[in-house]
């Protein structure tokens, strides 16, 4: 976890919360390093990623739900069809904090299928309940300081970034991941006559904080 700020942007420079020295123990960290943690929620940002290209859905306990929604755009003489992925915080986070739950709709209200944590294991060689641990402790620790009012981010490598800010709850996703989903030349003609979905996109280079108006913010899982 990293503190960055518009002067001293996450790819620059990184300062450790003084708050987490000591309190690893208290969210259910302390048997899990810096590299670990770092693994396993890369691991889960590759499931995430190759649920959605399948057209699937997947449901985080404690961090929220990811889907995949077809929407269809007149481009001219042809419709484009663009697989645009949406995500719903886990409730509990937005209730808590009484957050601005986002509006995407989850087609049908289906049910969807559950991180399997024994996946999410063997990509980063760590056992199950180290897993369910550090994601179930990330979460704990984001919320802790949403409670103290600071803004946070949430990094899922080559998907995208969760952003909280203030009540504001925001998944934006990088534009190589959207062209992925929906093919670059049909991202492209859609962007082209709906500029609004460029409003999901973040560039990967960044400097997170600077997408705040404090210019502050917690960056996990560092």
């Amino acid at each position: 976890m990293a503190v960055a700020t518009k002067e001293r942007p996450a790819h620059m420079r990184q300062i450790k919360m003084d708050f987490w020295d000591g309190m690893e123990h208290t969210f259910m960290m302390s048997s899990i390093s810096a590299k670990v943690r770092t693994a396993i929620w890369d691991a889960v940002a590759e499931y995430i990623q190759e649920q959605l290209l399948l057209r699937k859905g997947v449901q985080i306990p404690s961090v929220g739900s990811f889907d995949v929604v077809p929407t269809c755009i007149q481009a001219g003489d042809e419709v484009v069809i663009v697989q645009r992925p949406v995500f719903r915080l886990a409730r509990n986070l937005v209730v808590v904090h009484n957050l601005r739950d986002n509006k995407d709709y989850l087609p049908g209200h289906k049910e969807l299928e559950p991180l399997k944590y024994a996946r999410v294991a063997k990509a980063a060689s760590v056992s199950r309940r180290k897993v369910e641990n550090c994601i179930q402790g990330t979460m704990s620790l984001l919320s802790h300081c949403l409670g103290k009012g600071e803004n946070v981010a949430l990094v899922l490598r080559d998907v995208g970034v969760l952003l909280i800010e203030g009540t504001r709850v925001q998944m934006k996703f990088y534009l190589s991941f959207l062209e992925r989903m929906s093919g670059k030349e049909n991202f492209e003609k859609a962007t082209f006559k709906v500029p609004q979905l460029l409003d999901m996109v973040v560039s990967p280079v960044v400097p997170l904080a600077s997408l705040t108006f404090s210019g502050r913010l917690i960056i996990f899982p560092e």
